[in-house]
């Protein structure tokens, strides 16, 4: 599958099935935490970056054997919103099938009308909202050239006013960027004027494009005590059911996996429901086909896949 990839745990939406709409890396913004590395391409420009019919191909291969899974997820290597056909996307899944989409996204967008058109329809939008000044945003997020923090804001709260979507808002905390006092205070006053269905507060958690360092669990949980909004979560990692599968399909299932996200042993293990010694078996054969390679961040050693 060139398009679709999982289905993985994820830590907010549990059983995922992706979509990629993008190739890697092209992005609106070149975030410093992003797990998938560095932006090559910062575009604001609409446009079919992966061929429609493809992936609408392969979306009717997997589903045809009905998986149970949660959701089916926009994310992956880039920005989704940029691919101009993501609405008749949604559009034909909801007409043909009966799982509820997600789509993960930077909210760069939602200024655009054809946007917010696109995306209604999609059960949960989970917005990043990393800043509250354009001084951070900029230092944070990398924008592309024209966009401004008053325009992801006043795009999300398009999106909560116009569209049917729950919204669940992540705010990514970064040591020494966006964690000052000013800081987190104003980005709390925007989440209880926006009143999203969740605030999400997280921190680097896996190998990030460039040298930056997340914050301590206690860290977090000051920051959720300080603002104070009622439906605060701090994410935390999920777990699966342990099932059986052949090597061949683990090596792929982990290959698609750490080429978007980097995962320790037992990250990797949890996502695909296997034993670790299962996981760590197939890391090593995907290690000496050179396929993978080994990254350490905060001395733990992540798999990250070779693009």
């Amino acid at each position: 599958m060139n398009y679709i990839f999982g289905p993985v745990f994820s830590r907010r939406l549990g059983l995922s099935l992706g979509i990629d709409l993008v190739p890697h890396k092209v992005c609106s913004m070149d975030c410093l935490y992003c797990e998938v590395g560095k932006t090559t391409k910062k575009t604001l420009e609409r446009a079919e970056y992966v061929p429609f019919d493809a992936v609408k191909n392969e979306l009717r291969e997997f589903l045809s054997y009905k998986p149970e899974i949660d959701y089916i997820t926009f994310s992956g290597y880039g920005e989704p919103t940029l691919f101009s056909r993501l609405g008749e996307l949604v559009r034909w899944i909801k007409e043909n099938y009966s799982y509820k989409l997600a789509l993960l996204t930077n909210a760069s967008l939602f200024y655009q009308e054809d946007v917010l058109q696109d995306i209604n329809g999609i059960d949960i939008i989970l917005p990043s909202l990393d800043a509250a000044t354009q001084k951070t945003f900029e230092k944070i997020n990398r924008p592309s050239q024209g966009l401004n923090i008053e325009m992801i804001v006043e795009g999300i709260e398009k999106l909560i006013k116009k569209c049917g979507s729950e919204v669940w808002i992540e705010t990514l905390f970064v040591k020494g960027i966006n964690d000052s006092e000013e800081e987190i205070e104003r980005i709390g006053k925007i989440i209880h004027r926006l009143k999203p269905q969740k605030w999400q507060i997280n921190t680097v958690a896996r190998p990030p494009a460039y040298n930056v360092v997340g914050l301590s669990f206690e860290e977090l949980k000051r920051i959720k005590e300080k603002i104070g909004y009622p439906a605060t979560e701090i994410v935390a990692i999920s777990k699966a059911e342990k099932k059986k599968m052949p090597i061949s399909e683990i090596k792929e299932e982990i290959y698609n996996l750490v080429k978007r996200r980097p995962c320790p042993i037992d990250e990797i293990a949890s996502a695909l429901g296997i034993l670790e010694d299962e996981a760590e078996r197939a890391v090593n054969e995907l290690l000496s086909e050179e396929k993978v390679e080994k990254v350490l961040f905060g001395n733990i050693p992540y798999i990250k896949g070779k693009v």
